[in-house]
């Protein structure tokens, strides 16, 4: 049975994969402008190339041929990590991201930490606690976070811990000349790390937590646990805590999606050398291999997500691979 589900799923994911590289290849096709005449003018300092060497330029980089053979090259490079050479610098696009998908993988993976543990937490003590002055004191900390865009917490932090009180810097990775060290990344890190966390969906994720564990306290199996004389700590986690994530880590799966999206608008706020920074800049210069490849790069980290989250869902509940759903409406009973 869960064979059949993990092969249902990884499916499903290739199939998305597929059809994203497709698009991707299209929209760079039917960009304006022509790709060899870029790269000349790259090459020449922004001289305007002569039409002659244009249609050389484009023989030589097979822009002439049917649009389903050059799609097949350039997926057969995308397979192989190859998506060519950026139009501005004539570097290859893979060494490009190698310098800056780490630090957004980096700021990503600190903001998932701290969306998913800040969640849980908050969502427990709004879901488990008799005094009613804590429950409505989170709940409208949580309304409040909902509805303020991400940008807007961003530079709310940056103002408080930055301009106001001087606690964090401001952005970058180090200050100028400074050589990149633990000690100097983690000060620089903290406030976009708390933007991306607290700015992107995590008031949605808190209350996911809250309702779905609220719905448990008073559920027979709980109950009977507590009767039997389990500890505190056993029935919050096994009997309501698992149970009760079931929504949360449905929404979390999709919602890597927004995060990463957001991750790139954090990046330009806080000036961190990512791969959503390097995406900006590539769609102002209309460096299209770079932004392609961000953006299949990206999608492609997003499929992985929605599948790794509906695994979760399925070991948290599994009913899951019974039925195959992994949709919000698949867990409200």
């Amino acid at each position: 049975m869960i064979g059949r589900f993990l092969l249902r799923r990884a499916a499903t994911a290739l199939a998305v994969v597929v059809a994203l590289s497709a698009l991707c290849f299209l929209l760079l096709d039917v960009a304006p402008g022509s790709p060899a005449a870029s790269v000349l003018e790259a090459r020449s300092g922004g001289r305007p190339p002569s039409p002659a060497a244009v249609e050389r330029l484009e023989r030589e980089m097979g822009l002439n041929d049917p649009l389903p053979v050059r799609y097949g090259r350039w997926a057969a490079g995308a397979v192989r990590g190859d998506f060519g050479a950026s139009y501005g610098t004539g570097r290859p696009v893979t060494a490009i991201l190698a310098e800056t998908a780490p630090w957004t993988v980096l700021l990503t993976a600190v903001a998932v930490l701290l969306s998913v543990a800040g969640a849980i937490a908050a969502g427990l003590a709004a879901a488990l606690t008799r005094r009613a002055w804590l429950r409505r004191g989170i709940q409208t900390g949580l309304f409040a976070l909902g509805g303020m865009p991400g940008f807007v917490t961003a530079l709310l932090l940056l103002w408080i811990f930055s301009a106001w009180l001087q606690l964090f810097p401001s952005g970058g990775l180090t200050r100028p000349g400074e050589p990149v060290t633990l000690g100097v990344l983690v000060p620089h890190l903290v406030l976009p790390a708390l933007a991306l966390a607290f700015g992107h969906h995590f008031g949605t994720y808190a209350r996911l937590v809250e309702t779905g564990v609220g719905r448990l306290r008073s559920a027979p199996h709980v109950e009977n646990a507590q009767a039997r004389g389990l500890s505190r700590w056993i029935v919050t986690v096994r009997h309501l805590l698992r149970p009760g994530l079931v929504p949360f880590t449905a929404r979390l799966g999709v919602g890597v999606g927004g995060l990463i999206a957001g991750a790139y608008a954090t990046e330009m706020i806080f000036s961190w050398p990512g791969v959503g920074r390097q995406a900006v800049l590539a769609a102002r210069e209309q460096d299209y291999p770079v932004l392609t490849a961000v953006v299949l790069v990206t999608g492609v980290i997003v499929v992985l997500a929605n599948l790794l989250g509906d695994l979760a869902v399925a070991w948290l509940d599994p009913r899951v691979r019974l039925t195959g759903k992994t949709g919000m409406a698949s867990h409200v009973h």
